[in-house]
């Protein structure tokens, strides 16, 4: 190659795919698939009932008092509209599911039609009058003789198809008590068009009874200010305040994530994706739920290990594959080098060797994991109950405080001291609220023992004279500040006062109560990234679409060849050199790759022919004839990998002149 001015790869023209191997042994990949779905199915039906549980709980107070108003609203005689101002909040998306479950328990519980009218479909009062209409009297299957196409006066023309007089042929038969409009978004409502349809309304109130509610997302009196005097005046309005979108979310993940019952648990990276997309763009609360299904679908779908999270697992149920992804995870591999270190040499032999040693030791770790976790949760619970019923300022979610302390970064934290500190001051009063509120939660309650402190707080209470409660030591109304002038400068220092004896027994007291909690979040709050087969108890991918359902296999050819040494693990790879940096022990294909990347959009082979040799030859004649073997070899692994692609341009004839003129 030393006498010739350029090289000339010529790949062999041909459209046939490589011969596969023949596949020698039986493996039947939809068995586990269908187990891991059923385990998918079996857990995720348990937390969709505390959610479906929670969401019931949430706005069940408001719906039953708008419930009470819909029933005890006047049907005759009235001289204004019962309405019902219903202030659901900015997040649109949550008003709809609100308003569906409100309709179906009027339905349910009352003698009354619920119909809902939103701003898309009333653009003027003409358009909303037929579709009130519609809705109206398509309520009940066997008034076929009351269609508004057939629909005519006796003896009289024809009704047009928005005309009220359909509704009051339907409600003269004594179909229901009330007739309940619900104006879902009515902001979205032109204001004239409401003013329109309120005037209407009152017109036929001793014929019609209806009953409104409107859907308002700022404040009531934004919705007052857009109606005429005229129309606030036949309103006889009530205001009811529902749950915030911020508050519903809250208690969904005290029900999902931060709950002591679920068995799989989500990853603070990924629950902090979905709470800032809940966040930012206002989605509907369903969103938060389908988000957390999709991530568990994802674990059970691309995680083979997490067949182990099956309720009753049997040994006999599983194959050997489950157990050699086990002895591939990273956590599997640290605990083998810990036990190592520590001389276990026939428990790490049998880990690698026996299935059913291995089995049973997974059986068992993941029990204890969960516990571990159970009791992360618990505290994080317990710590946001705590802040919540001091009123700390400012406050924390309890959403923020679990991702900090799944993320192993709660404890020593400012947020943790802040809140122990200010334990120390809380008087007996608000101790005793505090112990009380405390004994709902079943986290602490296993490990601290309430009611001994409430026993002896409640001695200590009644063997005091006064009626003022009592302060320990740490409390601010026990400190005194002393002026001294010391060389014509002013000291200040801090005095504790004088403490009776109750004072002193309340301070230590409050002082075992601080320890004992103290050590119960130091043993609680752990890093769940260092339990024992923590990738199959938590699932904490940043991307759970792309990596699970749409895997991206250019992607992982492309940087398992631009960085071979992370997937080879070897030091011959180069792992102790720069990131990016080339060594002659990398594979050759990798090498001819990365000297591809280097080159610009268009390169002579000959140059890349040149920079492998100059950096991978050998000396003699053999040993440049395999360079060149090797060289071919890896061009052809790249052709055949799509990541080379020569091509065919008047440069190329120009060259192959050149070589044969040679």
């Amino acid at each position: 190659m030393e006498h010739q001015r350029c090289y000339i790869y010529e790949p062999q023209d041909t459209d046939e795919r490589p011969a596969k191997r023949q596949r020698t042994s039986k493996t039947d990949s939809k068995g586990p698939q269908s187990e891991r779905l059923a385990t998918f199915r079996q857990l995720w039906h348990q937390q969709e009932k505390r959610i479906q549980a929670s969401l019931d709980e949430v706005d069940k107070a408001t719906q039953d008092q708008l419930v009470q108003f819909v029933s005890e609203a006047p049907t005759t005689s009235a001289a204004c509209i019962p309405t019902g101002l219903v202030i659901a909040g900015p997040s649109i998306a949550s008003h709809g599911p609100f308003f569906e479950h409100l309709g179906r328990r009027i339905t349910d519980e009352t003698d009354c039609t619920h119909v809902v009218l939103t701003g898309s479909e009333s653009p003027n009062l003409k358009t909303l009058l037929k579709n009130l209409i519609t809705k109206i009297t398509s309520r009940t299957e066997e008034d076929d003789d009351l269609e508004i196409a057939t629909t005519t006066r006796s003896g009289g023309p024809k009704l047009l198809n928005f005309d009220l007089a359909h509704v009051h042929r339907w409600q003269s038969k004594g179909r229901v008590k009330s007739i309940v409009v619900t104006i879902r978004d009515s902001e979205a409502f032109d204001s004239n068009v409401l003013v329109e349809m309120i005037d209407l309304f009152h017109s036929w109130l001793d014929r019609l009874p209806f009953v409104l509610l409107f859907g308002i997302s700022t404040s009531a009196e934004s919705f007052e200010d857009r109606l005429s005097g005229k129309s606030l005046r036949q309103l006889d309005g009530q205001k009811f305040d529902v749950t915030q979108s911020d508050e519903i979310v809250e208690k969904l993940f005290r029900a999902t994530t931060a709950s002591t019952e679920v068995q799989l648990q989500m990853g603070p990276n990924l629950m902090r994706r979905i709470l800032d997309r809940q966040k930012d763009h206002v989605q509907n609360i369903q969103d938060y739920s389908d988000g957390i299904k999709y991530a568990s679908m994802s674990h059970f779908f691309a995680n083979h290990t997490s067949i182990f999270l099956q309720p009753d697992l049997s040994f006999r149920a599983l194959d050997a594959h489950a157990f050699e992804a086990v002895r591939n995870l990273p956590s599997f591999r640290r605990r083998a080098e810990e036990m190592l270190d520590e001389g276990s040499t026939q428990e790490v032999r049998n880990m690698l060797d026996s299935d059913q040693f291995l089995f049973d030791l997974i059986i068992e770790e993941i029990r204890q994991g969960q516990q571990a976790l159970h009791a992360l949760n618990g505290a994080a619970v317990v710590l946001a109950d705590i802040r919540r019923f001091l009123q700390m300022s400012p406050s924390v979610p309890l959403s923020s405080i679990w991702i900090r302390a799944a993320s192993g970064e709660l404890i020593g934290s400012p947020l943790l001291r802040e809140t122990m500190l200010s334990i120390r001051k809380i008087p007996s009063n608000k101790l005793a609220q505090l112990l009380l509120a405390l004994r709902g939660d079943s986290a602490i309650t296993n490990y601290v023992d309430l009611t001994t402190y409430e026993d002896q707080l409640v001695e200590l209470i009644n063997s005091t004279d006064t009626t003022e409660p009592l302060r320990s030591q740490h409390d601010v109304r026990n400190e005194s500040m002393r002026t001294t002038v010391v060389a014509q400068k002013v000291l200040l220092s801090k005095h504790k006062a004088a403490l009776s004896e109750q004072d002193k027994a309340y301070s230590e007291l409050i002082g075992n109560f601080h320890d004992n909690l103290e050590r119960y979040f130091a043993e609680a709050f752990i890093d769940p990234r260092a339990l024992f087969l923590s990738e199959i108890l938590i699932y904490d991918l940043k991307s759970p679409h792309a990596d699970a359902f749409q895997p991206r296999p250019r992607f992982a050819i492309e940087r398992a060849l631009a960085s071979p040494q992370d997937y080879l693990g070897s030091e011959s790879c180069g792992v102790d050199s720069d990131e990016g940096a080339l060594s002659i022990s990398q594979p050759a294909t990798a090498l001819v790759y990365q000297l591809y990347l280097e080159s610009g959009p268009l390169i002579n082979i000959s140059d890349l022919w040149t920079a492998f040799s100059s950096m991978c030859g050998q000396e003699g004649n053999d040993g440049e004839s395999k360079t060149m073997a090797l060289f071919q070899r890896a061009l052809a692994e790249l052709k055949l990998l799509g990541l080379l692609k020569p091509t065919k341009k008047k440069t190329d004839h120009v060259a192959k002149m050149m070589w044969k003129g040679l």
